[in-house]
């Protein structure tokens, strides 16, 4: 297991330091070119990079499955399960490397504004800085902030995982019809219709908090409000990624 997620992260290490340096690169430009720079860079980093990392995971897996580099991966002594799981763990490292890197940048560009501002950088008050810059302009903290997107992560996982089992459908089960790209499509839409259906079930199910809490809740009551959302994400992922691994174990047709 442990070699494959290597594998996965060897694969992608020329991406991984493009993006890095490119995002490094922005981000000064903008500070040099703009004062509100920071704030601009702090809101659409997620954003440009959450995207990014889509394509990417996305595109790794359909050359697995169609093209020879594929072939030999799953020529190797590991079972589908291991590969399938495998990417799903190199998807959520990568997802929370994002999200420490975003951290950092918001120590960045934090410590560089009170710099501007003619005062001395310290930890403590570069938090208290962007939390006042962040509530002021969207009324939202630094806690809000995080407990979306991790939330946006789960859901982004999830969003993956459907998309690897439509794939591996058409890979496996309709691996002998033609127009395989439209046809993977066609089999992600009729997931996201059943998954969507299925959820909705499980919402009623779960507890809700939304009346319990005021208007504007506080990023430990957002934990509860989103709560049913990441259950849900997150047996969407398990129970997605179990299908798919039989599927490669059992049914692949390379």
């Amino acid at each position: 297991m442990l070699n494959l997620i290597k594998y996965e992260f060897i694969k992608k290490s020329r991406l991984l330091l493009i993006t890095a340096v490119a995002s490094l690169a922005a981000n000064i430009l903008l500070i040099l070119n703009n004062e509100s720079g920071s704030i601009l860079f702090i809101s659409l980093f997620p954003i440009v990079v959450g995207i990014l990392y889509t394509v990417d995971i996305l595109k790794m897996y359909s050359d697995d499955l169609n093209k020879k580099s594929g072939y030999m991966l799953f020529m190797t002594p590991n079972s589908g399960y291991k590969i399938i799981v495998s990417k799903l763990f190199t998807a959520v490292i990568e997802g929370f490397a994002i999200l420490f890197t975003y951290f950092i940048y918001i120590l960045i560009n934090g410590s560089y504004i009170i710099y501007k501002s003619g005062n001395m950088i310290k930890i403590n008050e570069i938090i208290v800085v962007v939390n006042k810059l962040i509530s002021g302009n969207f009324g939202l903290n630094l806690g809000h902030i995080f407990m979306f997107l991790i939330t946006a992560l789960l859901f982004l996982i999830s969003f993956l995982t459907t998309a690897y089992t439509a794939m591996t459908i058409r890979k496996s089960i309709f691996s002998e019809i033609k127009f395989g790209g439209a046809l993977s499509f066609l089999i992600f839409l009729l997931l996201n219709w059943l998954l969507s259906t299925i959820s909705s079930e499980l919402f009623d199910l779960l507890p809700t908090y939304y009346s319990s809490f005021a208007s504007y809740p506080t990023a430990s009551e957002l934990v509860y409000i989103l709560l049913p959302i990441n259950i849900v994400s997150i047996v969407q992922i398990i129970v997605l990624t179990l299908c798919s691994g039989y599927l490669l174990e059992h049914k692949i047709n390379l």
